[in-house]
């Protein structure tokens, strides 16, 4: 049997497998690798290394394994483009987060409170030592190109704490320096706010020179604030020039917003035929109410106050000076406080279509911005005809007082002439707005009846400053305003042998901090009558200056204890030399000059 048959009958009982016949003749390997392209196994990462093993041993090609290699690298690169995008946008939004969103907050959002950085300090001293000349003037939202709507040249005296105000309309023809005739408000546009100065200086006849100028954008000075009250003695409508409508201010406080009080000073302001230009006194309201406003009620108000509007303000004065300006005018007394208005006419030229004001009578306004005090007693005629007067109590703050202004005008109404008829005619009794040490007698349109009707009123109540306001308007020939020290000479019968035991003691503001005199008089009456009432602390006050390095105590009486008092005062406060004297002004026992030794130890 040959080796063919052998294998032959061989083949019969084991046949050939047919797998093996097709991979040994070329016909398996390609099904095959067809086959396992198409596996879903072969797009999975998962095991490629034990695939790729198997497929070394299965004899898969070399062409096959290497597509297979390129799509799992295109896979990874998709997975790391994802998770770069991914780390983009989170660092994107890291920065929105942290950068722009303050950013927008800061430029669009005002935040309410300032950075302590940022913030205005208070200087201990906000006193004007030198008499000051300042212009304030107020505009719309643009102070680049503002539209004046308010000029009021005001001159600070320090002799008296005393302030005088000069209202001009902004339509006053001038001859403004460098550019001929022209309405003063618009020199503003012209050269500024330094060349307003030079022409109120050139044009007013007065010897004076303006050391700082306030501009306000009002509009947002006065939205920043949250509003400001205005005190009217009479119910005014308003004209809003936004929209051509009215808007009525009541007797007695408004608050206004910024818009609001926009449209108040530009129908006081001289614009309005139908207004008499002489109201244009009014407009000083809304100074005196911004400035109070930005003081407010503390340090930290004040501050934050100036922060809040500093963007809004065009001045040449320093924070410093601004400071002080601010604070000391503030608290001026209504009667310190004085107001007038430029002696205007308007131009008969029927070519110019708005009202155009000619100044008259300039040569008067020296006079008013006198340094002197006005005389408290003028040379009288005889009192003959009646006047018109209203009584306001002034002193209603102590329980002493209560009725002070009630009984006062009963009195006065018993008063009468000769024939029967009376002296005065009672307009109102109330309140005043304020609380006033010194009484205070106003006479509005001056003539010799009033004045002498005035003198008569003090002689009667054995008190009070006689004051002119002949460019006021009042519905009043004299306005009455019973002050502490009218309050004092009522109880004075009752109290005259007590106060004779007592040491009176005053103290002085020899240093210039704010207040100090008022503090320093709270101590040593704590300390002096704690255990029952030993002295009468006087009113403080500021001494004749603020350099003084050294406490004062200075001794006036004789009398019984006075040393000892004097002695135990500089006990309490630490400093300060005793002292006699004869030249007791301020008729006291003891009077107490505080100096920069107390506020520095």
């Amino acid at each position: 049997m040959s080796f063919y048959d052998g294998n032959k009958r061989s083949g019969e009982n084991e046949p050939e497998d047919e797998d093996f016949y097709e991979l040994r003749h070329g016909k398996k390997e390609d099904d095959d690798s067809m086959n396992d392209f198409l596996k879903n196994e072969d797009f999975e990462l998962e095991g490629y290394e034990e695939k790729e093993e198997e497929s070394k041993e299965s004899g898969e090609n070399e062409g096959l394994r290497s597509k297979r290699i390129k799509q799992r690298r295109r896979r990874r690169n998709t997975i790391f483009k994802i998770v770069a995008i991914l780390l983009v946008l989170v660092l994107a939004a890291v920065a929105v987060v942290f950068w722009l969103v303050p950013w927008i907050k800061g430029r669009f959002f005002t935040e309410s409170e300032v950075p302590e950085e940022e913030r205005i300090t208070v200087p201990e001293s906000l006193i004007l030592g030198d008499d000051v000349n300042i212009v304030f003037s107020c505009a719309g939202e643009n102070l680049l190109e503002p539209e004046i709507s308010s000029i009021i040249l005001s001159s600070y005296y320090t002799s008296g704490n005393k302030l005088i105000s000069l209202c001009i309309p902004p339509r006053t023809l001038m001859d403004i320096p460098g550019f001929g005739a022209e309405t003063v408000g618009n020199s503003v546009n012209i050269g500024g706010m330094d060349l307003l100065d030079l022409s109120l200086e050139n044009n007013l006849g007065m010897d004076i020179e303006v050391d700082y100028h306030i501009l306000f954008d009002v509009y947002n000075t006065v939205n920043k604030l949250g509003g400001i009250d205005i005190e009217l003695d009479e119910e005014v409508l308003v004209k809003n020039y936004d929209d051509g409508s009215t808007f009525k201010m009541e007797k007695g406080s408004n608050l206004l917003d910024g818009a609001e009080t926009l449209n108040f000073l530009k129908y006081f302001s001289g614009i309005e035929k139908d207004v008499p230009v002489e109201n244009i006194v009014k407009q000083k309201l809304v100074i005196d109410a911004i400035i109070k406003k930005i003081v407010g009620t503390n340090e930290e108000e004040f501050s934050s106050n100036l922060n809040s509007i500093e963007d809004f303000i065009d001045t040449n004065s320093s924070m410093e000076d601004r400071l002080k300006i601010f604070a000391v005018l503030s608290n001026l007394e209504p009667a310190n406080n004085n107001v007038y208005n430029l002696d205007v006419t308007p131009s008969e030229d029927p070519g110019v279509e708005d009202v155009i004001y000619i100044p008259q009578n300039i040569s008067k306004l020296a006079e008013i911005f006198s340094k002197d005090e006005i005389p408290e007693e003028e040379e009288t005629d005889d009192f003959i005809s009646t006047v018109k007067i209203t009584i306001l109590n002034g002193a209603y703050d102590s329980p002493e007082a209560f009725r002070l202004a009630g009984n006062t005008s009963e009195s006065l109404k018993g008063l009468k002439f000769e024939d029967g008829t009376n002296k005065y005619e009672i307009v109102e009794v109330g309140n005043s707005q304020d609380i006033y040490d010194s009484t205070q007698i106003l006479i509005y349109s001056p003539d010799t009846n009033k004045l002498a009707a005035a003198d008569d009123v003090r002689e009667f109540i054995g008190t009070g400053a006689i004051n002119i306001r002949e460019d006021e308007i009042s519905n009043s020939d004299i306005i009455l305003i019973l002050g502490k020290d009218y309050l004092a000479l009522l109880n004075e019968p009752a109290q005259v042998e007590e106060e004779e035991s007592l040491a009176k003691i005053i103290v002085l503001n020899g240093e210039g901090t704010t207040k100090l005199a008022a503090t320093v008089t709270d101590i040593i009456d704590d300390y002096l009558n704690s255990g029952g009432e030993r002295v009468i602390m006087m009113e403080p006050k500021d001494a004749d200056n603020h350099d003084y390095t050294q406490t004062r105590i200075t001794i006036f009486s004789s009398g019984e204890g006075i040393s000892e008092l004097a002695q135990s005062i500089q006990e309490r406060l630490g400093v300060g030399v005793i002292e006699y004297s004869e030249n007791n002004v301020d008729n006291v026992d003891i009077s107490i000059i505080v100096g920069s030794d107390y506020t520095n130890q």
